[in-house]
């Protein structure tokens, strides 16, 4: 009877059923009613139950052809054979929740599995509904109906010159961009905006990553760049016929980064636990579960566990980009990123000196790295000239240069948990966000805390990842820890140009200052520095000369509260109102966050993508608020060392001698 009730859809159990208790209830009346009242009763709630039951089956059919239209442009969602294992497949997310509650829920829950969803309503962040976008002379009309989202473009006339259907997003945690779908197969292009989530208010894309403002806007496809890592498995397949004509017919395991991304296909997993025996003997924990992979460090090498987050946390070289095309990964979980897998990760810290004068040298280069050399500004956009990685979501990078991982077990799993973390912003596990990190391996430091860092047990300078993890990496108009684990050195800045973390810290401080201090306490050599690292605050000297990657994490530290504590708060706004009008979007926007973070200067609006009048009008609107509102109030000194004059401004001529000095390089970091 079960199986019958539960086919029972349009017109509906919740329809039907009503009809049937309200022939129930007038049942007492049926006995002494006439004819016509007796058909009168029973065919009026017949009758509502078929016209409820008929729009019911018209709405459900309305959703259906909606969801297969939805469906049919996005990239398609399918039980792949993997290309590594034939024998098995990928089988989604859905098939291990049974099994698996308490896991899946913590999955769930995570930005990991939001990372590209369908174009539906509890995936959307954004205010799309009657919001009016300018864009190439045009405007851009967003429209919600029922729970489909509808981009028109609307030219200077007036007429309407297309619309399209958007049906993809990627990002649920500080930005989401939006993807609208192809006639031609299910090609995913580029919506020219993207939703600040924490600001809740769009921005054009290109101004969301710190790019050179002259370079091309970009056009990346969600198949060609997102599908490595942002789905399960994912294979491009973009065709072009004998006629010339495109055609996409991209699959992919399943959209997000969902379980069988970090466990592999589960397709003989689920095959071999559907047997009672089999399932019974798998109650040892301290055996492995059979057709996965399990990354738990415990479990197998801490290489091969973090390789599992590396196959997408990592800058990577692909032999033979075709075969990846047509077939998706060859990598599976707790196998090795290797040529033999098509991924090779690119470790630049290793060939940072290498010669590429002759075909000799190049050929030699490529068969020890397992790649060609990627050239001076591939390397520019993503690293730092020691190797370090400059840009977030490349963690991997920073790992494979930690002693802690090379010559210990340090793992990403060391810190981070995919099901127990405390918090989803970072996937810490409990304690991980605290020294308890590092007393897993330094327990001797403890109770000798003080000696070893020269700071109060309680300040934020005897926290170990202020000095060993600091914000020296770029990303979502942020500054991000390095996940390279090193420490302060004077020479290591003058020979990259990263700040190192006492400056970090100490933003009012010069570098003379930093290397007499570990000179005193660690025994460092001192090192030969200019006349301009000897009386100046390094933060602001990066700030003012260093490339625009270098003056957003300046920036952002001059707003960094650990910072401010330390270093004062009276002399940032000055500098961060020029920030404001930097030719880097990414650091106009860092700037005046951290700006804001000033509570007297909190309520000042800014537009950091408007026009060039519209910005200059507001810079001077909050610089005199600034000026009279506050300086004015408050009792100014001159300090040289800050390049701020008696009256509490910047000192013009000083300024505009270190701007003169400034790295104008081209940069686009590669998030």
């Amino acid at each position: 009877m079960d199986g019958v009730i539960a086919k029972i859809d349009s017109p509906g159990l919740e329809f039907i059923i009503p009809a049937v208790l309200l022939v129930i209830s007038l049942f007492p009346f049926l006995r002494t009613a006439k004819r016509a009242q007796l058909l009168s009763i029973l065919s009026t709630p017949i009758a509502l139950g078929l016209v409820l039951g008929y729009l019911k089956y018209n709405n459900d059919w309305a959703n259906n052809a909606s969801r297969d239209a939805l469906l049919s442009s996005t990239p398609y969602q399918t039980k792949i054979k993997s290309s590594a294992n034939p024998s098995n497949a990928y089988t989604s997310s859905q098939t291990c929740r049974a099994c698996h509650p308490g896991e899946y829920d913590s999955w769930h829950k995570s930005y990991h599995r939001t990372m590209t969803q369908l174009a539906k309503p509890e995936a959307v962040l954004a205010k799309w509904n009657g919001t009016q976008l300018p864009h190439r002379g045009s405007q851009l009309q967003l429209e919600k109906t029922k729970d489909e989202y509808w981009v028109t473009t609307i030219g200077t006339d007036g007429i309407k010159q297309g619309k399209q259907r958007m049906t993809m997003t990627t990002g649920s945690h500080h930005l989401q961009v939006y993807w609208l779908g192809d006639k031609k197969g299910n090609l995913q292009h580029p919506f020219p905006y993207g939703w600040l989530i924490a600001d809740q208010k769009w921005a054009p894309v290109e101004d969301t990553f710190l790019r050179d403002p002259e370079s091309a806007k970009p056009n990346a496809k969600w198949n060609t760049v997102c599908i490595d890592c942002h789905s399960v498995a994912g294979k491009p397949r973009i065709m072009a016929s004998n006629k010339g004509q495109r055609t996409t017919k991209t699959e992919v395991a399943e959209l997000g980064i969902s379980c069988e991304a970090c466990h592999g296909p589960a397709q003989e997993h689920i095959a071999y636990y559907q047997n009672p025996f089999n399932r019974y003997k798998a109650e040892d924990s301290k055996k492995f579960a059979y057709g996965i992979t399990n990354p738990d460090d415990k479990k197998i090498d801490h290489r091969k566990s973090s390789q599992v987050c590396g196959q997408c946390h990592s800058y990577q070289f692909t032999p033979n980009r075709m075969d990846r095309y047509n077939n998706g990964p060859r990598f599976l979980p707790g196998g090795q990123l290797n040529a033999s897998v098509n991924t090779v990760v690119v470790q630049p810290s290793s060939f940072t000196n290498a010669s590429k004068n002759t075909q000799k040298d190049i050929k030699k280069f490529t068969t020890k790295h397992g790649h060609p050399h990627p050239g001076k500004e591939w390397l520019n956009d993503r690293f730092w000239s020691d190797g370090m990685v400059r840009v977030t979501g490349r963690e991997y990078n920073g790992l494979l240069d930690t002693a802690c991982f090379k010559r210990g077990k340090m793992s990403c799993l060391s810190c981070h948990s995919m099901h127990s973390y405390h918090d989803k912003n970072d996937q810490l596990a409990p304690q991980m966000d605290s020294n308890e990190a590092c007393y897993k391996c330094h327990e001797s430091l403890r109770d000798n805390l003080t000696a070893h860092t020269n700071h109060s047990a309680n300040s934020e300078g005897s926290n170990c990842y202020n000095c060993h993890m600091p914000h020296t990496t770029y990303g979502l108009l942020n500054a991000i820890r390095s996940h390279q684990i090193d420490s302060p050195s004077v020479k290591t800045q003058l020979a990259t140009g990263r700040v190192n973390a006492c400056n970090l810290c100490h933003i009012n401080q010069s570098l003379d200052w930093t290397n007499k201090t570990l000179n005193k306490w660690y025994k460092h050599e001192l090192a030969k520095l200019d006349k301009d690292d000897l009386g100046i605050s390094s933060v602001l000297k990066t700030f003012l000369m260093g490339d625009a990657g270098q003056r957003a994490i300046a920036a952002w530290h001059m707003g960094w509260e650990p910072a401010r504590e330390v270093s004062g708060d009276h002399w940032q706004p000055s500098w961060l109102l020029r920030g404001m009008n930097d030719p880097y979007a990414a650091v106009r926007y860092i700037a005046h966050k951290s700006l804001i973070n000033d509570p007297r200067l909190n309520n000042i609006k800014f537009d950091y993508t408007g026009s060039l009048s519209t910005r200059d009008e507001q810079i001077q609107s909050a610089t005199d608020f600034w000026m009279i509102e506050i300086l004015s109030r408050e009792k100014t000194t001159s300090q040289p060392d800050l390049l701020i004059d008696n009256k509490g401004i910047p000192i013009e001529t000083k300024a505009r001698y270190f701007e003169s000095k400034r790295n104008n390089q081209p940069i686009t970091l590669q998030e």
